[in-house]
């Protein structure tokens, strides 16, 4: 029987397994609507680029080659488990353990994205990183339907180590609380790009830069 995980930090820190995380965003259709947001971003990059929050790098599934052409990604992740995931499906890749809420991560890099981070997180602290980190930043945040009040969504049953999200819940971050938090941190929402998904989700990646 796999044990109850108490924390959404134990959950990610090492509790969850790459195969069984992976199963679940591909079940929930969230991998390839990610992955193309990642792209997008890339895309606008130059230079330096943290993919914050890399999990095992299942959106390597997804990306076209050449994806990070243009840039310098490098990846971080607090599950030990997931960056082994990630070098498997890209050898050479520069993988950085760290956790976002208290970083060892040293500017500057160009950009930085954060996918399905926050609802895990203390999200205040997590971008207070990021900004610190770089000036341009896009965020990608799962808006639900009114009547689905979890991140996680109810009757489905997450594989193997995934079951921990049965007892421990991620919170659904408000949009207008994330675009007031960062402007405070001197940043401006440029961007605002929706994905939908299954169950009546949203991926919505929003892009911040840094006023003049």
């Amino acid at each position: 029987m796999t044990p109850v995980t108490l924390t959404l930090r134990d959950a990610w820190r090492g509790g969850v397994k790459a195969h069984d995380y992976e199963a679940h965003m591909a079940a929930i259709g969230q991998a390839q609507a990610n992955a193309e947001h990642l792209a997008e971003f890339a895309r606008q990059t130059c230079g330096r680029l943290l993919v914050a929050g890399c999990g095992p790098g299942q959106f390597f599934d997804y990306l076209e080659d050449g994806a990070f052409n243009g840039c310098r990604p490098v990846f971080c992740d607090i599950n030990p488990d997931f960056l082994a995931a990630l070098r498997a499906r890209c050898p050479g890749a520069i993988c950085v353990a760290d956790d976002l809420e208290h970083s060892g991560l040293q500017a500057p890099f160009d950009a930085a994205c954060a996918t399905l981070v926050l609802e895990h997180t203390d999200w205040r602290k997590v971008v207070a990183t990021l900004t610190r980190l770089a000036p341009l930043v896009m965020i990608v945040i799962q808006l639900n339907p009114p009547e689905m009040a979890t991140a996680v969504s109810p009757g489905r049953t997450p594989p193997g180590s995934m079951v921990a999200f049965k007892h421990v819940h991620p919170s659904l971050i408000d949009e207008g609380e994330l675009v007031a938090e960062l402007g405070l941190l001197g940043l401006a929402l440029e961007a605002r790009s929706p994905k939908a998904v299954a169950d009546g989700k949203t991926m919505l990646a929003l892009t911040f830069a840094r006023r003049a």
